[in-house]
């Protein structure tokens, strides 16, 4: 009667316990690929957002290095730019100093406008007057000492020696016509003593008239 008892009890409990075994494993075998999945699709939105991570520091690292070259090529056509203006300010500046040291040759042409240049008046009379005094740029006091005027020192008594003859030019007016102060020059020439032949204003005026 007890084994009776006994057994029945057992089949009563067993689909109790079967049923218990079954949810477990039931369970554990829904939850645990969930879980995988759950861990698979984070790690797929991980990689997928680490992918569009990658990809947008991919194309700023380019977006950068595509404006430090614009910016460089930019800097480069400033640099290129200055650099050419500098040459062309340099070319100038060189010019200028060209043109100046080029002291013009000595001619009638020259001459006649260094005369003027230099303020002096009566321009043709002192044309004449150096044509004469060098015998038309020909003596040795011209050639020598660049003295156009026989210009003479008064305390050595002695010609002046100039650099170049563009200096004499101004020296006639320092020296010589400062002291004019109105009236017919060729006779203030004369009264000043300018030159030790009686006949050299005659001279003057026969050059004078060649000119003209």
């Amino acid at each position: 009667m007890r084994n009776t008892i006994l057994i029945s009890l057992f089949l009563m409990l067993l689909p109790v316990s079967v049923s218990a075994q079954f949810y477990t494993i039931t369970r554990n075998t829904e939850i645990l690929p969930t879980e995988r999945r759950k861990e698979s699709y984070n790690r797929a939105g991980k990689d997928v957002t680490e992918g569009k991570k990658n990809k947008m520091m991919v194309k700023d690292t380019l977006t950068v290095r595509s404006d430090n070259h614009k910016e460089s090529e930019g800097n480069s056509q400033n640099s290129d730019r200055k650099a050419s203006l500098k040459r062309e300010q340099q070319k100038n500046v060189d010019d200028i100093i060209k043109v100046e040291n080029q002291l013009p040759e000595l001619t009638i042409p020259n001459l006649y406008k260094e005369i003027i240049r230099n303020g002096i008046l009566y321009t043709k009379i002192v044309l004449a007057q150096a044509i004469l005094e060098t015998g038309w740029f020909r003596s040795s006091v011209c050639r020598n000492k660049h003295n156009l005027f026989g210009l003479i020192n008064p305390r050595t008594g002695k010609y002046y020696e100039f650099n170049h003859w563009t200096e004499s030019v101004r020296a006639y007016y320092t020296k010589v016509q400062y002291k004019y102060k109105g009236g017919n020059y060729l006779l203030w020439l004369e009264e000043i003593g300018y030159a030790e032949d009686l006949n050299y204003v005659e001279k003057v005026v026969r050059i004078f008239r060649v000119l003209n």
